[in-house]
């Protein structure tokens, strides 16, 4: 028992912390959905478990300025909530319902 516990101890060691999950961020190419998905996965992984709010607060954080500002006042009821107004913003976005020139002149860097 004690040998499949050191054989096995990194995975508890490499498990991602918090710091790691506020220090993350969109990637150019990636949906806000797909971001969503990956951090939530990270997030299942963080000793102790977070709870539903925590993990909002944290995500929304991790948001470019654009989406922080439409984010921060509102509070969804679960993180399927956030995913949902999250990806109408950036439809929206897409579909030029925002008049935002930076976000207009670089609508390939959203999560850089």
């Amino acid at each position: 028992m004690v040998a499949f516990i050191r054989q096995y101890q990194y995975n508890s060691d490499m498990a991602p912390d918090r710091m790691q999950l506020q220090s993350m961020g969109k990637k150019g190419h990636e949906s806000l959905k797909e971001y969503a998905q990956i951090w939530r996965d990270l997030a299942a992984q963080v000793p102790p478990p977070m709870m539903e709010k925590e993990m909002i607060t944290i995500i929304v954080d991790t948001l470019l300025v654009f989406y922080y500002e439409k984010m921060v006042g509102y509070v969804p009821s679960s993180f399927v909530d956030l995913v949902f107004t999250s990806e109408r913003i950036e439809v929206a976005l897409k579909r030029g319902k925002f008049d935002h020139p930076v976000l207009m002149n670089a609508s390939e860097n959203w999560g850089k």
